[in-house]
């Protein structure tokens, strides 16, 4: 599996860290490694590309209670090397 970064954003930046910090399905495997700005920064071991990652994983908080009002962006960072 492969390493990429996905930058998290929210006014509430930190029940995104919650939900995702050693969040593991089969597609994919995250932990919080940090802040970039007001962004958090989610390393994703993945098979999908960045892209990809991140709108499966933007789906995946869409469906919990805070998602569901909360607005949010999940974007792709890159691999990492």
């Amino acid at each position: 599996m492969a390493k990429c970064k996905l930058l998290m954003q929210t006014a509430q930046v930190q029940k995104l860290i919650d939900y995702f910090d050693g969040y593991e399905d089969d597609k994919v495997k995250c932990k919080f490694i940090g802040k970039k700005g007001i962004k958090a920064e989610v390393e994703c071991e993945t098979e999908m590309s960045p892209e990809d990652a991140a709108a499966y994983c933007k789906g995946l908080f869409k469906k919990t209670k805070e998602g569901s009002y909360l607005y949010f962006s999940i974007q792709p960072d890159g691999f990492f090397g």
